[in-house]
């Protein structure tokens, strides 16, 4: 696919286990990990050329990595960081971490998006899938954001021209840069909302063990997780994966677990929940396979 020497310069030997926060995932044929902006758009382009599926991989907050083929894995990892004030305007690469962000933005007493700290993402995939919480979500703040799209072509787009939805958006291709209008905030009201916040992820969430967060997208009006324990699958488990005692939309790994258990944890669910409440639960994760 690649030429011998840009496969030396950017491929990746390793599992995808160690890039997924659930630690699930085999090999991959094409894990790559671009170091600038250029390269990254030429392994886009190539990729194309040879119509081959590409996958995003920041966080790994909320993909689910089973047999993936030949899709080319870009990992961004080694992209540089970057990160600009602005007056009330941040801008940071893609490949941040959201805590990150947050922590060096409130040294310029800016704030807002505290109700995702403690989401372990990057804030590309985290705008990807308008991450949100605590009836707020991330295109709440979003200003613009440019990404390379399928063709290997770099796009800045506003974000009034951008569809979103609760947990989609629009966007198709790798984001590189975003930019966020922020709040005026001290830095104690900045810390006091982060620990409140980290607190209640705490206190409602299992981090005890690797997870990708909420597993099911909340029906309109109902609770994914109130949905499931009603249907008597708490604590459910298959080989080292189990529905989360603390909270039923979380699906854990106790060790050593599978592609294959956490897959057939989230057919029974599905099936379950539909048997009994009539209701289609639509995952909120990605399912690689």
């Amino acid at each position: 696919m690649f030429d011998s020497k840009m496969l030396t310069s950017f491929v990746i030997k390793s599992s995808l286990s160690k890039y997924s926060n659930m630690k699930v995932g085999g090999n991959a044929t094409y894990l790559l990990a671009p170091q600038n902006v250029s390269d990254l758009s030429s392994i886009i382009q190539k990729a194309k050329a040879q119509n081959l599926k590409i996958l995003p991989v920041g966080g790994g907050s909320n993909i689910l990595f089973g047999n993936v083929g030949n899709r080319v894995i870009i990992l961004d990892a080694y992209l540089p960081e970057f990160f600009q004030v602005d007056n009330k305007i941040v801008t940071v690469s893609s490949n941040m971490k959201i805590s990150s962000i947050i922590d060096k933005a409130m040294q310029y007493e800016l704030g807002g998006l505290e109700f995702i700290f403690g989401i372990p993402a990057h804030i590309g995939g985290a705008i990807h899938m308008n991450a949100g919480a605590f009836e707020k979500c991330i295109f709440d703040y979003l200003y613009w954001l440019e990404y390379i799209d399928l063709k290997g072509k770099i796009t800045k787009i506003d974000r009034k021209d951008l569809e979103f939805g609760y947990r989609t958006t629009s966007i198709e291709g790798f984001i590189v840069k975003a930019a966020f209008k922020m709040d005026k905030k001290t830095k104690e009201k900045i810390l006091a909302d982060k620990e409140d916040i980290i607190s209640k992820r705490f206190e409602r969430h299992p981090y005890d063990y690797p997870s990708l967060g909420s597993t099911f997208k909340n029906p309109k009006g109902k609770f994914a997780g109130q949905l499931i324990e009603e249907c008597g699958l708490k604590r459910l488990q298959i080989g080292d994966a189990q529905i989360s005692e603390k909270h039923a939309n979380f699906i854990i790994n106790k060790g050593s677990a599978r592609f294959n258990d956490v897959a057939e944890l989230i057919r029974i669910i599905q099936k379950t929940v539909k048997e009994q409440k009539g209701i289609e639960l639509e995952l909120e994760i990605k399912v690689i396979n």
